[in-house]
Parts: structure tokens; sequence; C-alpha cells
């Protein structure tokens, strides 16, 4: 009877520490929050961030967990702000919605700087790793990707683009500060107007077309309204978006979490926007050419014309770091290298000529 005592005694002890386990292996199971302001089947959320939150689910076995929220808490320009108030711990949003906020990190929004979304992603996060933390650009956030969108191109409703005088006296809808001054420096008038409005603004003759991927005008519903899409080889701007978590929520984050984060985050987010991208401009354009919207491609003579226009918005961000105590030469060199590594334009399986 002592001995069966005894065992029963150890038995209980042992469901005991079992239990105590369970209970703390719960207790360190983790559910983040991610702030979202666009429809979950829009290509950033179903094709970049809900792919990133399954990866490291998986990763985890499941004791990181995200739940990414279907309405917005504010709209987009409100979205770092609402991050650091912790209204969610984890966000995304554009850096050119709040003009002068993000300015160094925004280098890969320069004229000519990313001609697809694989190339300007891979150069936009490889530049930030290097120099980002000593920007002071997201003091208060843990950034975690940076990435493009795709080639936008000048898509009209109203009238034809085959030069860059063919702009003067055109309004065009613009999405961010460094596209409103490339718009003016090449003569056109440029609105800024949400982009579930352009449809309505170009229909009713306020705006005279709008810059935008391919992906983007079906996506929106634009693509009813556009008559001739002009595509700018060398990529006329790009915007750059972040993403980050609240750096509170970050540090509470284990080591083994924070592990995990950091595998799947960085230039794995910038390749899934590679991906997400270049699918969703096909779609886009098979929209376009079933409406029968005429594509030209501007013209070597007239993108050389575009890029001495808008030399000067380089000029000024150098200007811009040198005054921070950056060697910008240096920071757009370097992003200009990544560039080329990265090009999805790069011809492999050649034989040397």
């Amino acid at each position: 009877m002592k001995h069966f005592g005894k065992l029963a005694a150890a038995s209980a002890l042992g469901a005991a520490i079992s239990l105590t386990a369970i209970t703390t292996a719960k207790a360190e199971d983790v559910v983040l929050r991610v702030g979202n302001w666009l429809p979950m089947h829009h290509l950033i959320v179903s094709g970049i961030i809900k792919p990133w939150a399954d990866a490291i689910e998986a990763e985890t076995n499941g004791s990181l967990r995200f739940e990414i929220m279907t309405s917005p808490l504010g709209p987009p320009p409100a979205q770092f702000d609402l991050l650091l108030d912790q209204a969610f711990d984890v966000g995304y949003g554009v850096s050119g919605h709040n003009p002068g906020r993000f300015t160094l990190t925004q280098v890969m929004d320069l004229p000519f700087m990313s001609p697809d979304p694989w190339s300007g992603s891979a150069a936009s996060w490889a530049a930030y790793e290097r120099w980002g933390g000593e920007y002071g650009e997201h003091d208060g956030a843990h950034i975690i990707g940076l990435f493009t969108h795709s080639n936008p191109n000048i898509n009209m409703a109203n009238g034809r683009v085959e030069t860059i005088a063919d702009l003067e006296g055109k309004t065009i809808r613009v999405g961010g500060n460094v596209t409103g001054r490339i718009m003016s420096q090449l003569g056109a008038t440029p609105v800024q107007l949400p982009p579930t409005e352009a449809q309505t603004a170009m229909s009713r003759g306020v705006a005279d077309g709008i810059t935008f991927p391919s992906e983007s005008i079906d996506f929106f519903g634009i693509t009813p309204v556009i008559t001739s899409i002009t595509q700018i080889p060398g990529g006329l701007y790009t915007d750059t978006f972040w993403v980050a978590m609240n750096e509170d929520s970050w540090n509470d984050l284990s080591d083994e979490h924070k592990a995990a984060v950091e595998k799947h985050s960085g230039m794995a987010i910038a390749l899934l926007a590679g991906w997400a991208w270049t699918n969703g401009d096909s779609l886009g354009e098979e929209k376009l050419n079933e409406q029968g919207v005429e594509f030209i491609t501007l013209p070597d003579e007239e993108v050389d014309i575009a890029r001495e226009r808008l030399a000067e918005l380089e000029t000024e961000w150098l200007a811009e770091a040198e005054s921070r105590g950056f060697d910008g030469e240096e920071i757009i060199e370097y992003a200009r290298s990544m560039v080329r590594f990265y090009d999805a334009a790069k011809v492999v399986n050649v034989p040397n000529q």
C-alpha cells in the first residue's frame, strides 16, 4: 500500500508538472494584430502580408500568430502613427503618404531608380539594412521590410502621351509627394485623390490621366475609362512601402519568435513583393488588352528629356542626405548596384558572344 501510495503521489506530481508545462506553453503563445487599410484580396495583403504571416506561423508551429484586421482604424497616411500608438502590433504603409518624414528611406522613389518590383524592392531593403538604422526616420518602430511597387505607367482617359510635351496642360492623378513633383517637372498638373475616386474624376474630366501600375488600374476599377497607356523604360518612379512592428511589441517577443520573424522578413518580403506585383500586372494587362487599350512606349529620346528635367530631384535628395551627415552619393550608387544584381530583365543562359 505504501508503494502504491508513492506511485500515486509520483503520478499526481507528474501530472501537475505536465499541466504546468502545458499552461506555460499556452501562456507563451502570442497573437499580434496587423493593421490593414486595404481589402483582403488586394495583392499587398494576399500576396505579401498574409504569406509572410503564414510562413512565421509555420516556423513557430503556431506559437506566434497574426490577426490581420479586415477594416482600417484610420486613413493610409495615419498608419505609421497608429502603429506608434500601439493601435496594432504590425503595420504597413506608403512612405510617400507622409511627405518629408521618410525622405532618405525613399531613395528608390527617385526617378529611374527602380525598373521592376524585384530589383526595386531588393535594393530598397538592402540600402535600408545598411544605413536605415542611422536615419532616425522610424523611431518607435522596428522595420522588418521595405518594398516597391511595379513600374508605373501614364494611363490616360483623355489624350495620348507620345512625347513629354504631350503632358503639358494635362491633369494627372498622383498618389504621393514625389510623384506629384515628377508630374509637375514634366509639365502636367498633379492632383492628389484617393484611388477609389480616380475613375469618377476621369469620367467627369477632373483628371485626364493617372500614374499607376497596370495591376492598380484593374484593381480599382479604372480600366473602363482608360484609352491609352504610356510605358516608360527604366521606371519613371516608384513608391516605397514599409512593413514594421511597434518597438514595444517587438521587444516583448521571445528570442525564438524574433528569429522566426527575421528569417521570413527583410529580403524575403522584398521577393514576395516582386512576385505579387509581377502577377498582378499580368492580370491587369490582360484586362486592359480586352478593353482594347492602346499601349505606347515612350521613345528613348523622350526618356532622355524626362531624365534631364527630373535630375534636380536627385540633387535635392543628395543635399538632404548631406545635411543629415550621410554620403548620399554612396547610398544611391549602392542602391543602383543592388538593382543591377536583382534586375528581373537580366539575361541568363546565353553563351558569351
